[in-house]
């Protein structure tokens, strides 16, 4: 809560929205005694909420009732040993949920719990730092540990040489650094649900939006430690969480399996790089055997080597005839190169 112009008043109204939260309905008599005020003096402060949005009020001066308005907004820091989501999601942030459509409600609680979770599982962190805001049109929501940093753990973990490519693998989903307790589907689905999303660690950050099939691979001018999250979604959004998950799993012969996937080819396209070597291919083809169809978005890349193309197009589609490669978005001349792989000119 950001409307208070000096520090006593943000704690007076902070104490008003607990209290209204709680159901106390002495909450006035409450803070005329805990803060030396008079009536008057309290009724401006619930006044200043009301107009920010954090209360509304119905009923004349005398018989005025107050409920949680539709900005709200909660913060705290929560220890991630024996740590469990989804009392956390209901008993310290329900309130800010409450009223939502189901299936935005749905995508919110989704979102929250898998990346908390993520957390608690992975991040080798002590603690994180959840806020919460919802303002009349949008909910955003930030999960922060203090742990060793996404790219850096899953490089680790799966013997990266960068942990930039940690985004490329974020980036096609299945990804899990722990099979036996986690699908790995968590972060690929959580980031096109949200119309924002993004991940901050180290001086990278693995960005989404919405109506963008590419996911990108930013540097940030500050190091950040640990893993911050970072997730919003408008109100009005017509989404639900079938919709997204039914893009990328096939039907009832496929027993509705996460299938296919979309691979960014940019974003092995390191700074200074151009994709001509038959390394770069593998960086993009590693994992895509996990999946039935394969989509290869060429948006902004310009060019490709002829031993890249081949090792794509001809070795690797020849090893895994049960794969569905297919290459999207391609300038011409990438486009010839692919075609000349794809009939055996490498």
């Amino acid at each position: 809560m950001k409307l208070a112009t000096t520090k006593r008043a943000e704690i007076i109204r902070r104490f008003l929205l607990n209290s209204i939260k709680a159901g106390n309905s002495h909450f006035l008599h409450d803070a005329m005694e805990t803060f030396g005020l008079t009536r008057q003096a309290i009724h401006n402060h619930l006044t200043a909420l009301v107009r920010a949005g954090y209360l509304a009020a119905a009923g004349n001066t005398r018989a005025r009732t107050y409920i949680i308005g539709p900005t709200r907004s909660h913060s705290g820091t929560f220890p991630l040993k024996a740590l469990r989501e989804s009392d956390v999601y209901y008993r310290d942030f329900g309130f800010v949920f409450n009223g939502l459509p189901r299936e935005l409600e749905d995508i919110c609680h989704y979102g929250f719990t898998e990346m908390l979770n993520n957390a608690i599982d992975h991040s080798c962190g002590a603690d994180a730092y959840i806020n919460l805001d919802r303002t009349a049109e949008t909910i955003t929501i930030h999960i922060l540990d203090n742990g060793e940093g996404i790219f850096n753990h899953i490089a680790r973990i799966l013997g990266l040489s960068d942990p930039r490519e940690s985004i490329l693998e974020l980036s096609k989903g299945n990804l899990t650094t722990d099979p036996d307790n986690h699908t790995g589907q968590g972060i690929f689905f959580t980031s096109r649900a949200f119309d924002q999303f993004f991940i901050y660690s180290g001086d990278l950050i693995f960005s989404h939006n919405d109506g963008d099939k590419n996911d990108y691979l930013l540097h940030n001018e500050s190091e950040r430690m640990g893993t911050h999250v970072l997730m919003r979604i408008a109100l009005d959004s017509d989404k639900n969480l079938s919709s997204v998950f039914s893009g990328f799993t096939g039907g009832e012969e496929d027993d509705f399996a996460f299938n296919k996937t979309v691979v960014p080819v940019k974003l092995a396209l390191y700074e200074g790089e151009r994709l001509v070597s038959r390394s770069q291919a593998k960086r993009i083809l590693n994992r895509v055997e996990k999946f039935k169809t394969v989509l290869l978005d060429f948006k902004d890349v310009d060019s490709i080597g002829q031993a890249f193309a081949d090792e794509v197009f001809r070795v690797f589609a020849r090893r895994n005839p049960q794969l569905e490669l297919i290459p999207i978005h391609m300038t011409e001349g990438v486009a010839q190169l692919v075609q000349a792989a794809r009939s055996g000119g490498g």
